[in-house]
């Protein structure tokens, strides 16, 4: 980019984020239709548990008309009372496995034959294998994350899309922060995540977006099922998690208010100006501190060179044991 793009483009700036800011007050003011969901049938998948079950809740108490979608019964009977002891105006459970295009298909003609029609889809449901991409042994692993990460939310909402149409509708998707950030052992739900984030964004500048609202919640770390049970040392014992109902509130929140996206907590917005700027420094935490790695070749030179290779390799060894 050359310098007068350069200033160009800051020159602009001011402009286009005034704009913007005016353009978000219009859609995601009192005045919003999304704002009242009293009623409205809602479908969630991933709803038995983590942020899917909570998201439930915070739809029951406003009102709505809840279809639990999710692959244990059990959990989702315990979820089903739980919204109806809190407000829902109804629900129903639909034992759901995303990874199959004919429990998609189905979970939409259960919701329609049952409640008459699609309001809001919440696609919560999501996968995590963790693993370095060469330690997957075969191809059947890493295809089912990118099954359940992408195609099950993208055939959901294509077989919900003329119901949602018809009732001038909404699609609200849980993707992540790692849609953005190269965050290890992630590969291909980072991947996922990400080819979520431009399919729904992209959804957007199409005919759908005239009559559909999008809004794309993108979580950081949040104590769930997904974080808390995952293999020790995964994430720094150190790092600040959200609680997941606080999370789940500020994603129907940013539903209701029809924003675009919602980044959550919001201070992880910060990634967003490192992947744009300075995207070598978002790589450098990550090899330290998950890896026991050099930021990069020339300091891991530099260390070896001053410590001796066996104390450079123990000196970020010990960075990693401390996030562990």
């Amino acid at each position: 980019m050359g310098w007068g793009t350069f200033f160009a483009c800051l020159v602009f700036l001011p402009f286009a984020v005034i704009i913007s800011l005016v353009h978000n007050f219009i859609r995601s003011g009192p005045w919003s239709k999304y704002r009242i969901v009293k009623d409205k049938v809602v479908i969630i998948t991933g709803a038995s548990s983590g942020i899917g079950q909570c998201i439930a809740l915070e739809y029951a108490k406003k009102g709505a008309k809840l279809v639990l979608a999710a692959r244990r019964k059990e959990k989702m009977e315990e979820v089903k009372q739980a919204c109806l002891e809190n407000g829902a105006g109804d629900a129903a459970i639909c034992p759901t496995d995303i990874s199959s295009p004919e429990a998609c298909e189905n979970l939409v003609k259960f919701t329609v034959g049952t409640f008459g029609r699609v309001d809001v889809l919440v696609n919560n449901a999501g996968s995590a294998d963790i693993s370095a991409f060469e330690d997957y042994p075969d191809t059947k692993r890493f295809r089912k994350t990118v099954e359940v990460d992408f195609w099950g939310n993208i055939l959901t909402t294509r077989y919900a899309l003329e119901h949602l149409r018809r009732t001038r509708g909404q699609v609200v998707v849980t993707c992540s922060v790692g849609a953005f950030v190269p965050y290890p052992k992630q590969t291909f739900y980072n991947a996922s995540k990400a080819a979520l984030l431009n399919f729904y964004d992209t959804l957007r500048v199409e005919p759908i977006g005239e009559s559909v609202a999008i809004t794309v919640a993108l979580p950081g770390f949040i104590k769930s099922e997904l974080t808390t049970e995952g293999p020790k040392g995964h994430i720094p014992r150190w790092w600040p998690m959200m609680e997941t109902a606080d999370c789940a509130k500020k994603i129907v929140d940013a539903a209701m208010a029809n924003q675009r996206w919602a980044l959550v907590p919001y201070w992880y917005s910060f990634n967003v100006l490192f992947r744009v700027f300075a995207p070598e420094l978002l790589e450098i935490p990550p090899r330290m501190f998950l890896l026991g790695k050099p930021p990069s070749k020339g300091v891991g030179t530099v260390f070896d060179t001053v410590l001796g290779k066996e104390n450079s390799r123990k000196a970020f060894q010990s960075l990693k044991a401390f996030a562990a």
